[in-house]
């Protein structure tokens, strides 16, 4: 074996611990030149007022990014680059959801203490991929969501509203050094931002299993994922301050990331991509929303697929388990949604390179039909 080629499964130092625990740990790493993302509503909901004033007294060199937008953009991450500007910078630790994280990547791939890149040159670069020679500064990843697993992959997200397009940033020293995460974060989430994120780990769950990359550890991390989403969103949307249940989430989205890290994604989320974009769909409602067409084009392509189908049998199937986990919040439905211009949509899915991780190729007619209809359709 080349150990110059070898890649570990997973790299991140993934803890769990109460969040009185987070701040003594964070602070007993005697960091020196730190970027902290945090929200100013992140900080009051949270309650880390004092962990914020400890890093001020503390550190050598601290600068706070609170303003993070759901979907980052070159333009955000430009911000963030200038207002670091010349600084020395060694560790970014980002508390937050998913966009959060993917800030701190973004700003971990183009940050430099001799330049400050425009965003017009961001976006080129991650267009050109020429990142991939970045060394990365250290990211400690603590998320507040249990849904998009960023705290786990390589990658990150990057929205161009002008041109409307999306992009990734992907990079292995990208991946977060460390991800503490706080299941007492996720309490102050909306019953709808809960669901949301559920849906979105159960998606990087399914479609790591029958991804055209999966493996069997990868099918068994999925499928354990799959597992706690099925038998505890539901409860977890009616008893939103229970700790067991929360922390019971933030398990399944970590397997889920662990999952999909292995595999990258695949038709849900190439769909998803113009549904955000264009239409707004908030990103886990956007990838469910094909999840049970999907799956039934998947039938019969991937191995140990009837497992993977069995766990909704109760609710008679996977949009017979959408259905009931999301009534009373929302309508799981395109056109719910004001998508209607399903044939752009499906265009554009198409022309996503996540596509190809699909099992069975599927082409604009049958994207058509499953966000029209949302009804699972023959091979």
């Amino acid at each position: 074996m080349n150990l110059e080629t070898y890649v570990p499964f997973c790299s991140t130092d993934i803890r769990f611990m109460k969040q009185a625990d987070l701040e003594k740990h964070l602070l007993s790493l005697h960091l020196s030149n730190v970027v902290l993302i945090l929200s100013k509503g992140g900080e009051k909901r949270w309650g880390l007022t004092e962990l914020c004033e400890n890093f001020d007294v503390s550190l050598k060199t601290y600068i706070r990014i609170s303003d993070v937008s759901s979907n980052p953009t070159p333009e955000d991450i430009h911000a963030a680059l200038g207002k670091i500007g010349s600084s020395p910078i060694d560790t970014i630790i980002a508390i937050g959801g998913g966009s959060c994280i993917d800030l701190a990547k973004g700003i971990s791939a183009f940050y430099s203490q001799d330049t400050v890149p425009s965003s017009d040159a961001i976006l080129q670069m991650v267009k050109d991929k020429a990142y991939t020679s970045c060394h990365g500064l250290d990211i400690i990843a603590v998320p507040t969501t249990a849904g998009t697993g960023s705290e786990v992959t390589q990658w990150a997200t990057v929205w161009d509203m002008w041109n409307k397009e999306k992009y990734s940033i992907d990079c292995p020293q990208l991946k977060p050094k460390a991800a503490y995460v706080v299941p007492e974060f996720t309490l102050s989430l909306s019953k709808e931002l809960t669901l949301s994120t559920g849906l979105d780990a159960l998606c990087h769950a399914v479609e790591a299993y029958w991804s055209t990359f999966t493996t069997p550890l990868v099918q068994d991390l999925a499928y354990r994922s799959v597992e706690l989403i099925v038998s505890n969103l539901k409860d977890v949307l009616d008893y939103s301050s229970d700790m067991f249940l929360r922390e019971r989430m933030c398990r399944a989205s970590l397997l889920a990331g662990l999952a999909f890290s292995q595999t990258r994604t695949t038709a849900c989320h190439a769909i998803s991509y113009p549904l955000t974009m264009y239409y707004g769909v908030p990103h886990g409602f956007a990838a469910a929303l094909s999840l049970a067409g999907v799956a039934e084009m998947n039938r019969g392509y991937f191995v140990n697929d009837e497992a993977l189908f069995q766990l909704f049998n109760e609710w008679n199937g996977i949009q017979g388990w959408l259905d009931y986990v999301c009534e009373g919040v929302v309508l799981l439905r395109a056109d719910a949604f004001g998508v209607k211009d399903f044939e752009m949509v499906s265009e554009k899915a198409c022309g996503n390179g996540r596509m190809g991780n699909n099992p069975k190729i599927l082409d604009r007619f049958n994207i058509f039909q499953i966000l029209k209809t949302n009804i699972p359709l023959d091979k």
